[in-house]
């Protein structure tokens, strides 16, 4: 921007208006992060039963793709479930049952209960039962799972806009 005030005798007036608002939308559409937006989604199930899920698509530390899914089931106002579902797209497989451990740094928050055999899902899903877990996180500093599979762990890490969202859908019952 100084160079536009360096030249003020080289340029018309309304050029450099424009030039000066073109050169702010620039910044504004640099600084825009699209990732930031929350993606919770509702979804009414019966008469008084209500979903709301968080998604995201995220990789691990040796760059597989897992898809995160944080959801929650609300009936007449009350919190019935609240699991977080991880998906392994082809390759990724999860023995049963593995705990998933949730970090802050090199503190550990805690762990979440496998609950996948009694669903019977695909030997590539793991869901876990976040109700104790959730609550215990307390700002939108980045997360990591561990997932501790025999051959090598599974670490993914939980940037703050995905955490700012669970904890968003932790709250939401609207």
């Amino acid at each position: 921007m100084l160079l536009l005030w360096y030249f003020p005798m080289k340029m018309s007036r309304l050029r450099q208006v424009w030039l000066k608002i073109g050169l702010c939308l620039l910044i504004l559409i640099v600084a825009y992060e699209p990732s930031a937006i929350a993606s919770i989604h509702k979804y009414p199930e019966s008469g008084n039963q209500v979903m709301y899920r968080a998604v995201q698509s995220l990789r691990d530390a040796q760059e597989k793709a897992w898809q995160i899914v944080l959801y929650k089931r609300v009936k007449f106002g009350l919190i019935q479930d609240l699991h977080l579902r991880i998906v392994g797209f082809p390759g990724n497989i999860l023995p049963h049952p593995i705990p998933l451990e949730l970090y802050r740094e090199k503190l550990k928050i805690g762990v979440a209960e496998d609950i996948t055999s009694p669903l019977n899902l695909p030997e590539n899903v793991g869901e876990y039962d976040f109700r104790e877990l959730l609550p215990q996180i307390e700002s939108n500093s980045p997360l990591r799972i561990l997932l501790p599979r025999p051959k090598y762990p599974i670490e993914i890490l939980l940037p703050p806009f995905v955490v700012k969202e669970w904890r968003l859908l932790l709250e939401d019952n609207s």
